[in-house]
């Protein structure tokens, strides 16, 4: 009998005293995750100053699909830029929209393309040089209230950018910053003839001779300007990548949203 207490005594303790039993659910479990906008910050971390007037927002491609975008400036603006990245993802234009930001008050969206951060999109709604651009172009004009919209890309970006013009984009003015020569097989220079006036193309020797070359060609054939970058690729090219502050060419990107 004494034998059987000490087992039933055994068995209510360990019973009783589990801290994830079904009374008293694991806090793990049950911690609230961090809003959108807190975990953009955590996943970009000094890619995008603390400070920056951030907020994550979603987006629906124009012909499908869900983007990750954010906002960078003030909520609603006259002045407003989309901004497509390199292929690490949207986190990159983090200190220049936040420069352009506190310094011209322009507010910058940000977007991730279909397959990058997490954007997810099915093959036919990647296919559309539009979707991304469209719907971030509506967003700032609708719901933002923009009047001049410019389209800035930077290497992946920059040829997203050169196709999303040629096919009709609703923008204002546009900028290619070390957009490859061609992009998931398709080629630049046949475009250039669709190209908008208001645009400029943007290229460093560091990406090669032959990269430097068609850059300069497609910029002719466009018949917009060509800004010559000393060294570097994409973003290093718009704010230094030491001190952080805005160059020269950055300066000249603000200056194309802004009509400064």
């Amino acid at each position: 009998m004494a034998l059987a207490a000490v087992v039933l005594l055994a068995s209510a303790c360990t019973t009783s005293g589990r801290a994830d039993g079904p009374d008293q659910p694991n806090a793990a479990t049950t911690a609230t995750p961090p809003d959108a906008t807190t975990a953009l910050r955590e996943r970009c971390r000094s890619a995008i100053p603390a400070d920056a007037p951030l907020e994550a927002v979603d987006l629906e491609g124009a012909t499908g699909g869900d983007l990750e975008a954010a906002r960078i400036g003030p909520a609603t603006n006259e002045r407003v830029a989309v901004l497509l990245p390199q292929i690490s993802g949207m986190c990159g234009w983090g200190r220049w929209a936040a420069a352009a930001a506190a310094d011209a008050g322009l507010t910058s969206l940000l977007v991730n393309p279909c397959g990058y951060g997490e954007s997810v999109c099915t093959d036919e709604e990647d296919a559309d040089p539009l979707n991304e651009v469209a719907a971030a172009v509506a967003m700032a004009r609708d719901d933002l209230g923009a009047q001049r919209v410019v389209l800035l890309g930077t290497s992946m970006g920059g040829s997203l950018t050169v196709m999303a013009v040629a096919a009709g984009a609703d923008v204002d003015a546009w900028a290619d910053v070390s957009g490859p020569v061609a992009w998931e097989g398709t080629e630049l220079a046949p475009l250039a003839a669709s190209l908008p006036a208001d645009g400029l193309v943007v290229m460093a020797p560091s990406d090669g001779q032959a990269q430097y070359d068609a850059a300069e060609a497609l910029a002719d054939a466009a018949n917009v300007r060509f800004v010559p970058g000393r060294n570097g690729h994409g973003w290093d090219l718009l704010v230094d990548p030491v001190d952080g502050t805005v160059t020269r060419i950055g300066r000249l990107l603000v200056d194309l949203a802004t009509e400064r």
